[in-house]
């Protein structure tokens, strides 16, 4: 277990994920001899199916990390659906009111503000502003998930204020939280860039691209209607 736990770190897993994937494969451990009570144990998450999931993704990642042929039987349980649930999501008007620069701003709340507002405006994973490997007026070029290098668009306006990216995922964290409100988290700032690029007809794959994302279903995921959005949608056809 413990060179699975390194693989993630080695990936650029972040701290937050792989405590999760330990957290969990600790209940499993005793177990992992005998996929039936993997499998039972599982499925008396059932009445929460967020965790079922989260339980049923690590043991997925655990099992081919290992080889385990076993997989098999456990991609046969039929999972319950996870509910419908709008996540929160802002515009840019919000983001952009809630981090513009005022004249008693001191050099910290520039900062502050300014990664925040980078963060928008790439979609990157908070994990991955410590990979910043280089950035031109154009493009970026970082290491993201998997150890993958990929290069993506930024605001260099904004980029070019910020004095230090060397922050962690925790601060950051209390920094969204000061700047935009406490219901916001930093990949609400993620949901809200891809929502906000999507909603626009920006091109899905290079939403993908820039995310990170290895393929457009999961970049899908990411965009956030409300019910209010949706009834607009319906109404425009109807």
């Amino acid at each position: 277990m413990d060179k699975y736990l390194n693989h993630l770190a080695r990936n650029g897993y972040s701290t937050n994920t792989i405590s999760t994937y330990k957290s969990v494969l600790q209940i499993y451990r005793n177990h992992l001899k005998d996929i039936r009570n993997v499998k039972a144990i599982l499925k008396s998450k059932f009445n929460s199916p967020n965790t079922v999931w989260t339980h049923y993704n690590v043991l997925v990642s655990y099992f081919e990390f290992i080889n385990d042929k076993r997989i098999k039987q456990l991609k046969e349980i039929k999972l319950p659906r996870v509910p419908m649930k709008f996540l929160n999501v802002f515009k840019k008007q919000y983001l952009f009111i809630k981090t513009n620069i005022s004249p008693n701003d001191s050099s910290e709340t520039i900062n502050k503000k300014m990664l925040i507002r980078f963060l928008f405006e790439t979609g990157i994973r908070v994990s991955e502003i410590k990979s910043i490997i280089s950035y031109n007026k154009k493009t970026m070029v970082i290491k993201g998930k998997g150890n993958k290098i990929r290069e993506i668009f930024h605001n260099y306006d904004t980029t070019s204020l910020i004095s230090d990216f060397n922050f962690t995922s925790k601060t950051i964290r209390i920094y969204v939280k000061e700047v935009l409100g406490k219901k916001y988290t930093p990949h609400s700032i993620r949901r809200s860039f891809a929502t906000h690029l999507l909603l626009r007809g920006a091109n899905p794959k290079m939403v993908m691209l820039q995310l990170g994302h290895s393929k457009v279903e999961t970049t899908f995921r990411y965009l956030q209607l409300s019910l209010e959005q949706n009834k607009k949608i319906y109404d425009k056809y109807f």
